[in-house]
């Protein structure tokens, strides 16, 4: 007797619906069907740019638990059509990263994926942890506790419980070295983005705070790029503008004041350069934690001008400068 298997049809279906949704995404941003984007990066594998990112529930706290507990993928071409994947990590109940799953960050590098992601126990409690990859879809976490822990850390403020800060992992590699950056919060209070390196991957030496910012305004999503042998910094968060400071160094960044390229926007990622022109990604900020308009928007970066800022990108004729 042949017994159709409607359990597991549904589930097929779903996935195959939320795959095929299409939507005017570069004018109104790119979220999978029925959930928001925040933290994100892209890797180019191909002709695809492959997209990972943050997911959660509209008008629910990202703190609240229940929220935010898998990671999104998504792959495109060309921006203008999306392909949604099924969520590729998800939250372990009870262990160091069981609360959320957020902000992730993939290389590639001997031959595998790399992935380092902020996770999250219940009550917000953040370390670093790694998993790895061989095809970008299925991923395998490395070891059963996380590689970044500040707690060991004579610099930082971070709890073992109740709630600490240490998220938003962006690795940069320069000369035989991998650096790690993630924003943190210093003993005094000071915000702050922290620095580990290493030449493996998987070890990691503790390099304390690589910039401090002038108050506890968190440096959210900060990420480093290199460009004429000096190294700028970006970071934003719950503050208005998008900026960046510069160091000749990319172990340190002296006091500076942040310069400002983007108003109401966060999470600026690099897809391609065109020197002096940038293809970059980023999310709106909204009200709260929870706003339903978290999604991918694309914009382009100039740097020829006095006063770089990020226009958004809304035609796919904007884009054939960086894409073939």
């Amino acid at each position: 007797m042949d017994i159709p298997n409607l359990d597991y049809q549904c589930y097929r279906d779903a996935v195959a619906e939320q795959a095929a949704h299409q939507e005017d995404w570069l004018r109104v941003g790119y979220a999978p069907k029925g959930f928001y984007l925040k933290d994100h990066c892209l890797i180019k594998v191909g002709s695809l740019y492959h997209l990972f990112h943050i997911a959660g529930t509209p008008n629910v706290s990202c703190c609240l638990p229940g929220n935010e507990l898998w990671l999104g993928h998504a792959s495109t071409a060309d921006f203008v059509r999306w392909q949604t994947h099924e969520p590729c990590l998800y939250v372990r109940p009870g262990s160091w990263d069981g609360g959320h799953v957020i902000a992730p960050f993939v290389l590639e590098h001997d031959g595998r994926f790399w992935m380092f992601y902020a996770g999250c126990t219940v009550d917000n409690t953040q370390r670093i942890g790694l998993a790895v990859s061989q095809d970008l879809f299925t991923w395998e976490r490395v070891g059963d506790g996380p590689l970044i822990r500040p707690e060991e850390y004579g610099w930082a403020f971070c709890p073992t419980r109740g709630g600490a800060s240490c998220r938003d992992p962006h690795v940069l590699r320069v000369g035989d070295q991998f650096l790690l950056y993630y924003t943190a919060i210093t003993r005094e209070g000071r915000a702050c983005v922290a620095l580990a390196t290493s030449t493996d991957l998987l070890n990691w030496q503790d390099c304390g705070p690589c910039y401090v910012a002038e108050d506890l305004t968190p440096c959210e999503s900060s990420n480093v790029q290199e460009m004429g042998g000096r190294y700028y910094l970006f970071f934003g968060g719950h503050v208005e503008h998008w900026s960046y400071v510069v160091s000749d160094n990319p172990w340190r960044w002296p006091a500076q004041r942040p310069r400002p390229v983007g108003k109401g926007i966060t999470g600026m990622e690099v897809v391609c350069r065109r020197d002096p022109h940038w293809l970059v990604t980023f999310f709106r900020l909204g009200k709260g934690h929870c706003s339903s308009g978290f999604r991918l928007f694309l914009g382009m970066l100039d740097w020829s001008v006095p006063l770089p800022w990020i226009d958004q990108v809304l035609s796919a004729e904007q884009l054939r400068r960086f894409l073939p």
